[in-house]
């Protein structure tokens, strides 16, 4: 079931809208790390090492979300011959059922030659008492112009990604739930599914699940099993899940929650699992998977994180020793020119810090940091990360300075120095009516590289316009 970008180009042009959703900004707890979750404003192109972009809140009021028939349409257009466009909709007739729907395309000749991109997207979410449905269709092609001075000729990748999940919510005491992520890309078809039964009963929680992994092309599987309790009382979490994967043996993976005080809460935690890598092949051109058969990621880790909000801001402290096991990075393994994924056992010690403070009723400062102790030499992630700006309201706009810093990273035993990049946006909204903003990436064009052989776009400049209906 192959489905070319180029039909479903057209019928995004059908229903008038490219896009990549802009939801608005939200906090949250994602993965195996703790991140203030910023959706880029402008989706392309895509910043390294997950630059946060301030808060850009959409101009309406609390009260007015779920108003029945909400929607958008939004054009943006920037460097490279970079344009796309977004339709959205949202209808709801209360709290407790709606949907939302998201049509898109993006398009961008590239900074080098041989470098254009394609993106298709739809996204679907349907809500009802009982029940929730997500699905999820990501489609394009994307050229791959290789390492600077070894350029690759004519090389295209296309791609397709279709996710859905599904849980039922009938029972008071039973929650049965499916998920599904389907990629076909690099000339194979692979699939990732989980289906899990929670069982809640007073303060116990019990659930069982299977997870799949298969290869088609390939005729490769891989099957885990898991069985998990959790007991919760006043302040205190205590469980674990033992966890059998095919070919990899058993583990049993702890879960202890304790809240000290109102502000302060320890945590231990495991993982194990086979790991969906294919993800990041979508979007970066550098990148590639020719191994199917990944060794479980594993991890271990203690975690004590300080949080609380006040007056003018909120604060957010998490000190998290670990150790990972087969944990990916990427490097250029067989010397062609990708970066193919490789595993790496390592201890660590992260420590995680972000900070929101309203210096004036028209002026926030954020940031967000991260410093990681290593037990040894690590290729391809840095050791340290910090992001910071601020946020200046005035009436209908928004202005917004930022810098993006990451330290220095290895690579086959070579180092590349420490990236600052500086980055701006200003926002107009007139009303609930309309916005308009525009973003300017890397101001001082500072030249730097994204991996090596992959230079890192210059000064960009990034323009939309989005009206509300």
């Amino acid at each position: 079931m192959k489905i070319s970008a180029i039909l479903l180009f057209i019928c995004v042009m059908v229903f008038n809208g490219f896009s990549q959703e802009i939801k608005l900004p939200e906090e949250q707890i994602t993965g195996e790390d703790i991140r203030f979750e910023k959706t880029r404003l402008f989706p392309f192109p895509v910043p390294q090492f997950n630059i946060i972009i301030p808060e850009l809140r959409k101009p309406v009021k609390n009260d007015e979300i779920y108003r029945s028939g909400e929607g958008y349409l939004s054009l943006f257009l920037g460097s490279n011959t970079t344009f796309g466009n977004t339709l959205y909709y949202h209808s709801s007739d209360n709290k407790e059922a709606g949907y939302h729907l998201n049509i898109g395309n993006i398009i961008s000749e590239g900074t080098r030659d041989n470098n254009q991109r394609k993106k298709v997207e739809i996204d679907f979410q349907r809500i009802v008492a009982c029940n929730e449905l997500s699905l999820k269709l990501i489609s394009g092609d994307m050229e791959l112009p290789g390492p600077e001075g070894h350029p690759f000729s004519n090389i295209q990748r296309s791609f397709f990604s279709f996710h859905t999940d599904y849980t039922s919510m009938k029972s008071h005491y039973i929650t049965p739930s499916i998920k599904q992520h389907l990629y076909i890309i690099d000339n194979r078809d692979i699939n990732f599914t989980t289906l899990n039964f929670s069982l809640d009963r007073n303060y116990s929680t019990w659930e069982t699940g299977i997870e799949r992994y298969d290869v088609f092309n390939n005729d490769f599987s891989s099957t885990s099993f898991y069985q998990s309790i959790y007991k919760i009382q006043d302040n205190l979490s205590l469980g674990g899940t033992l966890k059998i994967i095919e070919r990899y043996g058993v583990r049993f993976l702890p879960s202890f929650r304790y809240n000290l005080s109102e502000y302060i809460t320890l945590k231990i935690s495991g993982t194990y699992q086979i790991p969906d890598l294919y993800k990041d092949i979508l979007s970066e051109e550098y990148k590639e998977i020719t191994n199917y058969n990944f060794a479980p990621e594993e991890e271990y880790r203690v975690s004590i994180a300080f949080h609380k909000r006040f007056k003018d801001g909120y604060i957010y402290l998490d000190i998290s020793p670990s150790y990972r096991d087969n944990f990916y990075g990427w490097a250029d393994i067989d010397k062609n020119g990708l970066f193919e994924p490789y595993p790496q056992n390592y201890w660590q010690t992260a420590i995680n810090l972000e900070l929101q403070y309203s210096l004036a009723d028209c002026i926030k400062w954020f940031l967000k940091g991260e410093k990681r102790f290593i037990s040894e030499d690590l290729d391809y992630y840095p050791e340290e990360t910090l992001n910071t700006g601020l946020i200046l309201k005035y009436g209908p706009f928004s202005f917004s300075p930022y810098i993006s810093y990451t330290g220095e990273r290895r690579f086959s035993g070579k180092k590349s120095g420490s990236v600052p990049v500086v980055n701006a946006e200003i926002l107009f909204q007139k009303g609930t009516s309309m916005e308009w903003g525009v973003s300017v990436y890397n101001i001082t064009d500072r030249e730097y590289s994204i991996v090596p052989g992959y230079p890192a776009e210059g000064i960009n400049l990034m323009s939309f316009i989005k009206i509300f209906f």
